[in-house]
């Protein structure tokens, strides 16, 4: 399995990921790959989210006089 080194982390972070760490049951190294695991996956999730909504408002076929969704969402906060 591949090994990152991590150079020049402020002692306040590293601190701070000591606690997390302990808190969760965990050694330092177990909460850095699981904290580097979650991100990794939020930022693969993110990509498809965003081609999903592509692809869903290429599917949609608004008229060019349709309203804004800014402008309708003014108007309803307008209304209140």
């Amino acid at each position: 399995m591949p090994a990152l080194h991590i150079r020049d982390v402020p002692s306040e972070v590293v601190e701070a990921l000591r606690e997390r760490a302990r808190s969760s049951g965990r050694s330092l190294n177990a909460e850095l790959v699981a904290l580097l695991a979650a991100e990794a996956r939020r930022y693969r999730e993110r990509g498809t989210l965003t081609r999903r909504l592509a692809e869903i408002a290429a599917r949609v076929n608004l008229p060019p006089d349709a309203p804004r969704p800014e402008d309708l969402i003014r108007e309803d906060r307008d209304s209140r």
